[in-house]
């Protein structure tokens, strides 16, 4: 599945996490942070630097795509509207 904005991961994620059956508080206590980071993540809250990093992979043309857990198999991401849309090069 091809993933073009930080909404479109965080639904990948949570999707994950639920089809694993896994309590988000477990979830951030393995990845060391709280929970309410975590939930902000899931809801495609995107933080600055994750921002800037999808706008990057959208100017170079690079398509990032997960591939998830067996036990996600059913998990389905829609496409986001909002994602970065490659841009033309600005020639100099």
């Amino acid at each position: 599945m091809e993933v073009r904005s930080a909404k479109q991961l965080g639904a990948a994620l949570r999707g994950t996490r639920v089809a694993l059956n896994l309590p988000v508080e477990d979830l951030a206590a393995m990845m060391g942070t709280s929970h309410t980071f975590l939930s902000r993540l899931e809801q495609g809250k995107a933080t600055a630097a994750l921002q800037k990093l999808f706008t990057a992979l959208s100017e170079l043309g690079i398509a990032m795509h997960l591939e998830l857990p067996p036990q996600a198999a059913d998990v389905r991401i829609e496409s986001d509207p909002e994602a970065p849309v490659k841009r033309s090069r600005v020639r100099r």
